[in-house]
């Protein structure tokens, strides 16, 4: 081989090489060509499909995309987008959420209902059941409110001792002296209940109240001694009644009224130990003159 034909060869190898590079070239050129037309064309798409009219996006965008070359989309519409899927994205989320919520609490509302029905049923076949007996157990029930009846009697038998009605009235009435107010409330109370026209109620009423004015339950003791002067206005203890009223009332904040039932006592009873000897300290210390 001489050197024309190696320089020959040399030069042939080069063109070919050459050809076969520019073949690559252009046909990577044309493949990436393709491949831009085929993504705007589907970015075009996406636009007609987002772009609509009342949209968020500005309307124009297409006209925009198409004369922006080979990029196909600007980065701000894109950032639009992505922007917009996000929010769609956490719609979605929050909605499948509150589904799943509510299906829960259908759920439960079902298992509650479910047992309940079980519960009813399993109540209804007991009473079937026991459909038979139901006399017996109504008759029961009027023995136990029998048996209430004949404990109640017997508390109240025990809250006053057996014996003469001065008896019974005694009993209660050295509860207070004893100092056992609570006590002494509760057989008063019922002495009263078993003998409201006696002569010895009025005393009763009085000593009811007592228990109440000791124990500083003024309200309480107005009350009883208001009783007492109203429902026994002739019991001897009728001018120690608006005596009592006076000073409860006087206890509770209430000079104008004590004032009045002190003026009351001096009007009515003029003569009685309670006018002569306290109402007048009374007076003075509630401020009525």
């Amino acid at each position: 081989m001489n050197l024309k034909q190696f320089n020959l060869i040399c030069l042939v190898i080069t063109v070919v090489t050459g050809m076969e590079m520019t073949s690559v070239a252009y046909g990577e050129s044309t493949s990436i060509s393709k491949r831009l037309e085929i993504i705007e064309k589907q970015l075009k798409a996406v636009q007609r499909k987002v772009f609509t009219p009342g949209s968020e996006f500005p309307q124009n965008e297409p006209q925009a995309l198409s004369s922006v070359p080979s990029t196909g989309v600007s980065g701000t519409s894109l950032a639009g987008i992505e922007v917009r899927l996000s929010q769609i994205e956490t719609e979605i989320r929050q909605l499948t959420g509150r589904i799943e919520e509510g299906n829960f609490q259908i759920d439960k509302l079902k298992q509650t209902i479910e047992t309940m029905a079980r519960d009813y049923e399993f109540r209804l076949k007991e009473l079937e059941k026991t459909g038979p007996a139901s006399s017996m157990d109504e008759k029961s029930s009027f023995d136990d409110d029998i048996s209430n009846q004949n404990r109640n009697t017997v508390a109240e038998q025990e809250n006053l001792p057996q014996g003469s009605e001065q008896d019974q009235y005694s009993y209660a009435q050295k509860l207070v002296t004893m100092g056992q107010y609570d006590k002494a409330e509760t057989a008063l109370g019922e002495f009263i209940k078993r003998y409201p026209n006696s002569d010895l109620a009025g005393n009763a009423q009085y000593w009811l109240g007592q228990t109440y004015y000791v124990r500083k339950d003024y309200t309480k003791a107005t009350r009883a001694f208001l009783e007492g002067y109203n429902n026994y206005p002739k019991s001897q203890k009728a001018p120690a009644f608006l005596l009592k009223i006076g000073m409860s009332l006087f206890a509770m904040g209430e000079k104008t009224d004590a004032c009045d039932a002190y003026r009351e006592l001096g009007s009515r009873f003029p003569d009685s130990s309670e006018n002569k000897t306290k109402r007048l300290s009374e007076e003075q210390r509630a401020g009525c003159r």
